[in-house]
């Protein structure tokens, strides 16, 4: 039993027209989806949001980066102190010995964070609504996006707050320091604030990247409030309860991480457009787009607006909800739907498969074949992406170097649509020949749906992705019932299939965010579902004259010329520079010093510093090359400086006090420790203490790392417990334009936007 699913006529005409269709409706979604609003002009109402007046505060914090521990970041904590004391605030600097217990690989961090509080006290509270975002940047740029954008758009939807008198509750403005190295100020201030039996709601912009629409992409759990509030006082509001999954799998943390985990309830969002300028020097106002600080700052204000004059116990709920755009609509509904969607897809696969059995067009055993086989295609789409990353390295090894985000990624998205479609139709074209059309045109519709089910199931918010699509198989099943019937209503069947494809082609053009979020690194995602979202559309195909097997070769084709285009429009030059790793480190004990590098493919220039690969024969100290990510040197000259001191105050079998100080004042110190250390305790000079455990090291016999930013001038003691070995202490400073023999980079390189690049690094032995 072999037949087609629909007995579609032969107009290939009229299946372009379908297919253009419902391309320029993805492309309509895809434009809609990354479209930012304009930018409000200065002399907009005042009680509006405007990103040109937003802009000062911009440009007054990305002059230079300004990290925790440098006398630029307490520029530009005080101004902002000032700014937000001159609209009405109550301003506290909250100074705070902050901890990380890091990633649970032995390495832990400490620091001296200032945080900015600014309050707005309530006329009846019944709660705090909490407005954040971090004032300190990376070494390596300004923070024009990360996160100045943010505290721009706090302060000014904090002025149009000020300007409508007190409101019911709290409005706490909480600009956070110190979270680029580990989260400082978030982890300081909710240890300080702990969750109390009034909810604190909080809203946290971040930035990863320096243009497009402002993301809601990470809420609290029980959401269903939050999600109600968002979705109607937010000028504009876009998010997707999918992306709070792609986020968990990502090595990526912001400040709300440490607010959820404190029991506060909230909002994160972030634009990541452009990620490419993400961490590097070009992070500034050249690069950064005013649209997304409009986005960013009108959600904000809005938001914040309707949760200050309402009462926050209303928020409570004991569930989430499901929210994606569509079309320019906000799309939200409770969790409980998340199942009978799927079902109903579900269950309009089924039927179409059972009609078409009653209807002899398939045999249960041909469509069991073809739902199993229809991982061929998925497989393939999804290792040709995989493959892909690597095959561009070797073509351009300057890729390697760029953390899998690329300046323009485009061409490479549509070469990996492209192959898409060429090993869907490849196996369309031979299960249709083998199968019949109607196996092989349903079981891809009941992949979707059970997908949609098993997810509907399992992880709610990820549900739409699949439940949506997959009613295209409620339009099968209906132009399937219409077939038999006269002529007007089997067009109404045929109109409803082709209508019930939009949701597939709108979910089609969701995957082109899904590289701008992933990178290249992880291009096997959008890859595996373009084929899952491009498949519901097979059964047009029966409408073409032309043989579907020359489809495949001719896809393929077009994904390597699209390569080849990728090649050559995404360049590096002084317009898109790549990155370029060097930073000095010195051993004071023995007086080797060394030029080191992370980078896989060295530059030239690189190459002029970086003459040898790994670090045998560098002269560096164990501590250094058992545990820094560098993986080549050359020689440098030795500089002279006081090296940092690490001096045992008391030592036992199981425990070491140290008195820790950097002489030629660093700011960000860091101490390996061999043996089995378990746990650190930092004390500062007046007395404070913080103490963190230290997990064991991922590879065994591997030291523990201990670092600490913002390093008081007079030091700071630290006592570690277990069973220790030896101790090498570093100190560590930015810049490395006055050290002899350096020469500036090339014009088609910038800085790398790793931490630790461009720093001198000074070790000496504990004694």
């Amino acid at each position: 039993m072999r037949g087609p699913v629909l007995h579609l006529p032969p107009r290939p005409w009229a299946a372009l027209a379908v297919l253009t269709a419902l391309a320029l409706i993805g492309i309509a979604n895809w434009a809609i989806d990354e479209t930012p609003p304009a930018p409000a002009a200065a002399d907009a109402p005042a009680d509006e949001f405007s990103a040109d007046r937003a802009w000062a505060t911009v440009e007054a914090m990305a002059v230079e980066p300004h990290p925790m521990g440098t006398a630029e970041h307490d520029r530009v904590r005080d101004l902002l102190a000032a700014d937000l004391e001159s609209l009405g605030f109550d301003v506290e600097i909250q100074t705070e010995l902050a901890r990380d217990s890091g990633e649970g690989d032995a390495r832990v961090r400490f620091g001296v964070v200032d945080n900015i509080v600014a309050t707005l006290p309530g006329t009846d509270p019944t709660g705090t609504v909490l407005l954040t975002s971090h004032y300190d940047s990376v070494p390596s740029g300004p923070g024009a996006a990360d996160a100045a954008s943010g505290v721009a758009a706090i302060v000014e939807s904090a002025r149009a707050l000020s300007l409508e008198g007190p409101h019911r509750n709290d409005v706490v403005v909480l600009i956070t320091d110190g979270e680029e190295m580990g989260l400082f100020g978030a982890e300081a201030y909710a240890r300080s604030h702990p969750a109390g039996e009034t909810p604190t709601v909080v809203f946290n912009l971040e930035a990863r990247g320096v243009s497009g629409p402002s993301l809601m992409f990470e809420t609290s759990t029980e959401n269903a409030g939050l999600i109600e509030v968002f979705a109607e006082h937010a000028p504009s509001p876009h998010g997707d309860s999918s992306a709070i999954e792609a986020y968990r799998q990502l090595p990526n943390d912001t400040d709300f991480t440490r607010f959820h985990e404190a029991g506060y309830i909230g909002l994160n969002a972030a634009f990541i457009g452009g990620a490419s300028w993400y961490h590097t020097p070009h992070d500034d106002t050249d690069h950064l787009d005013p649209a997304s600080l409009q986005h960013h700052g009108e959600n904000l204000l809005g938001t914040a607006r309707a949760l200050a004059g309402m009462d926050l116990a209303d928020l409570e709920t004991d569930r989430d909800q499901t929210f994606f755009g569509f079309l320019g609509l906000f799309v939200h509904y409770g969790e409980v739907w998340n199942l009978p969607i799927a079902l109903l897809g579900l269950a309009a696969a089924a039927a179409a498969v059972a009609l078409a059995r009653i209807r002899r067009a398939l045999s249960l055993p041909r469509f069991a074949i073809a739902f199993g086989t229809f991982l061929l295609p998925i497989a393939v789409s999804g290792a040709a992406a995989v493959a892909l990353w690597p095959a561009l390295q070797a073509l351009r090894p300057g890729y390697a170097d760029q953390y899998g985000l690329l300046f323009n990624r485009t061409f490479y998205y549509l070469a990996i649509l492209a192959f898409g479609v060429a090993a869907l139709t490849a196996w369309y074209a031979a299960a249709r020949r083998r199968l019949g059309g109607a196996a092989a045109a349903l079981a891809p519709l009941a992949w979707l749906a059970v997908l949609a089910t098993l997810t509907a199931v399992a992880v709610p918010g990820l549900s739409f992705v699949f439940a949506i699509p997959a009613l295209a198989a409620v339009g099968v099943l209906a132009a399937m019932l219409l077939e038999p019937r006269p002529r007007r209503a089997r067009l109404v069947g045929y109109a409803l299939f082709a209508l019930l494809l939009v949701p597939a082609a709108v979910q089609l053009s969701w995957t082109s965010n899904l590289l701008e979020a992933f990178g290249m690194e992880l291009a096997a995602v959008p890859a595996v579902l373009i084929v899952l979202f491009a498949a519901p559309v097979l059964p047009l195909l029966t409408m073409c004259r032309f043989r579907i097997r020359y489809v495949p070769a001719a896809a393929a084709l077009v994904a390597l010329a699209l390569v080849g285009t990728g090649l050559a429009v995404d360049r590096f030059g002084p317009e898109h520079p790549r990155q370029a790793y060097l930073s000095y480190v010195l051993n004071s004990d023995t007086g080797a010093a060394a030029w080191v590098s992370t980078d896989l493919d060295r530059s030239e220039w690189t190459a002029g510093y970086v003459t040898e690969d790994g670090l045998d024969g560098s002269g560096l100290p164990a501590g250094y090359t058992e545990t820094a990510a560098v993986n080549g040197f050359g020689p440098a000259e030795p500089i002279e400086v006081e090296p940092p001191t690490a001096v045992y105050e008391t030592r036992t079998a199981d425990t070491a006090v140290l008195r820790v100080a950097s002489p030629r004042g660093a700011d960000t110190m860091w101490l390996t420790v061999s043996g089995s250390a378990d746990r650190a305790e930092a004390t500062l000079p007046d007395g404070t203490t913080a103490e963190v455990p230290i997990a064991a090291p991922s590879e065994p016999g591997a030291p523990a790392v201990i670092w600490f930013y913002n390093v008081p001038a007079e030091g700071f003691t630290l006592t570690l417990h277990g069973d220790l070995g030896d101790v090498t202490v570093f100190d560590q400073t930015h810049g490395i334009a006055d050290l002899d023999g350096y020469t500036d980079r090339p014009e088609d390189l910038m800085r790398s936007r790793d931490r630790l690049s461009d720093t001198v690094t000074v070790a000496a032995a504990a004694a």
